[in-house]
């Protein structure tokens, strides 16, 4: 994994893993990762990691921008 904090990619990466040790989930998260789940152990928090992964992504701007509530007129 690249380090995803260096070129602020604008999304969150939940890494889900069969087999990892202390050392590669620590890795995991120094280089962005959001949250590292087991995926034998801890696949019921799938689904809640990637609802805090997105929320988190929105929080910091991810996502469509805003449109105008009027339609701008030419000058």
């Amino acid at each position: 994994m690249t380090d995803r904090n260096h070129y602020d990619l604008g999304f969150e990466v939940v890494l889900w893993a069969r087999k990892f040790d202390f050392p590669e989930w620590a890795e995991a998260l120094k280089d962005g990762a959001f949250d590292v789940l087991d995926a034998l152990s801890q696949s019921p928090k799938a689904v809640e990691a990637a609802k805090r992964a997105l929320w988190a992504a929105y929080l910091k701007g991810a996502g469509p921008l805003p449109k105008a509530p009027w339609p701008q007129k030419a000058a």
